[in-house]
């Protein structure tokens, strides 16, 4: 077999693999244009990618890094126009898949000169057969562990030094994998013999590098998940120890009530017998506000919200059946009703309308499941995909948002799942947990 055959790979075979390269990220990250619009965009960029390499390989050799170049930009481009991403979280996803791709295209060139070598004959249709079984295995492979490291409920939120050291470690495979074919007299180039082993495996190295980068992202970002909702969980924990105090004070309060009758009979000064009269309304709105669930755990935390809304001019109405959950741990009571009451009472609090300040709670058992449903007026539009959830509006990231996630652990932790729905301009959360 001649050199330049061994050493060249077929140009379409490479617009191929970097066109299912790009692919592999578009159908795992957000997408940026739905339905036809999108099978449109992807399959012009299959033709596109075809065309633009059939030109560059008439183009002399001392284009070809222009020419890679152009096709980085053409990856790039793709996954930009089809993705709901930002420009770095592209980027660090079109470094991975340009190493994929020639990886991809470098041991599947090296297969079929194998097959070559040993079966002594060219055959266009072996070549076209072990193109297609290395591409897809390869691919699938690749997406099966993609899909695993990269979030699917909120963004990647690529840093810029994550960025540049993304593209620097594809960089450097690309230059180390095709030194031989720019110059094969240095000491990192290979004879001819050698030559597709060194590209794929220095292909190889890159792609494991770029891997153990994502999931070193990946390990991080969740050590800080996991950081923040002990925070949240801590924080809902702390609340209701707190809160055990201020009820027993509270009731001793009411206790007193009666010295506030014996001092309005006593009273003659009319103003200040309606002050007395004030505070003992005052005294009996917070007795109302006492929740009496057959739970002292969710006693405590639904009356330490009901009182808060009685405070600010928020409905607040309940009806629970706390017997129905004294299989949880406290922290978990404290986790579900405290965040999702404290999502609710925010998301009301922007309102001046107090027909608008609304929040339900229920809790009650159907069949063998366990229902706890927590509603809230909302003028917020959210899209919402299934099984994610709503990024947080805040701006510290790191210690918002965390709430939804904490409740939905310690459904999962029971057997059971959370559900979040937003329609009508009202927001429903549902968590159901099998009773055993």
């Amino acid at each position: 077999m001649e050199t330049t055959i061994i050493m060249d790979i077929p140009r379409f075979y490479t617009a191929l693999a970097e066109w299912g390269a790009c692919l592999l990220s578009v159908l795992i990250l957000p997408p940026r244009i739905t339905g036809w619009k999108r099978r449109a965009t992807i399959l012009g960029a299959l033709i596109v990618f075809i065309l633009y390499h059939g030109f560059a390989g008439t183009l002399p050799l001392f284009l070809w890094i222009p020419g890679m170049t152009c096709a980085i930009l053409l990856m790039y481009g793709f996954l930009l126009l089809t993705c709901n991403v930002n420009w770095k979280d592209v980027g660090f996803c079109c470094a991975h898949a340009f190493v994929l791709a020639e990886f991809t295209a470098s041991i599947h060139w090296q297969v079929y000169v194998w097959c070559v070598s040993y079966f002594h004959t060219e055959n266009k249709a072996i070549s076209v057969v072990t193109m297609l079984l290395t591409y897809i295995l390869i691919d699938v492979i690749y997406y099966l562990m993609a899909r695993k490291s990269i979030p699917d409920d909120e963004p990647m939120e690529i840093s810029t030094r994550e960025l540049i050291s993304c593209i620097l470690i594809a960089l450097s495979a690309f230059a180390i994998s095709n030194l031989s074919f720019i110059s094969p007299n240095t000491p990192f180039s290979g004879i001819s013999g050698s030559i597709l082993y060194i590209r794929t495996l220095v292909d190889f190295g890159g792609l494991v590098v770029l891997f153990s980068l994502q999931a070193l992202r990946s390990e991080l970002r969740m050590q800080n998940e996991n950081r923040a909702m002990n925070l949240v969980l801590q924080h809902q924990y702390e609340q209701y120890r707190l809160s055990i105090d201020n009820t027993e004070l509270l009731r001793k309060e009411f206790h007193d009530l009666k010295h506030y009758m014996i001092a309005i009979r006593a009273e003659e000064n009319p103003q200040k017998k309606e002050q007395y009269l004030m505070e003992m309304e005052e005294a009996i709105r917070t007795q109302e506000a006492f929740a009496n669930t057959n739970n002292s755990v969710l006693d405590v935390v639904l009356t330490t919200k009901s009182i808060y809304c009685a405070q600010n001019n928020i409905r607040f109405t309940c009806m629970a059946d706390g017997q129905l959950i004294s299989f949880m741990h406290v922290k978990d009571i404290c986790s579900i009703f405290g965040n999702a009451l404290d999502n609710a009472i925010e998301c009301v609090s922007q309102f001046e309308e107090s027909d608008k300040r609304l929040i339900t709670l229920s809790m009650y058992q159907k069949n063998q499941l366990l229902m706890i449903q927590c509603e809230n007026y909302t003028e917020t539009s959210l899209t919402l995909q299934p099984g994610k959830l709503p990024s947080t509006t805040k701006k510290d990231a790191f210690c918002h948002g965390y709430g939804l996630k904490s409740i939905r652990q310690v459904a999962e932790k029971y057997g059971g799942s959370m559900t979040i729905q937003a329609k009508d301009h009202w927001f429903t959360l549902k968590v159901l947990i099998p009773i055993k």
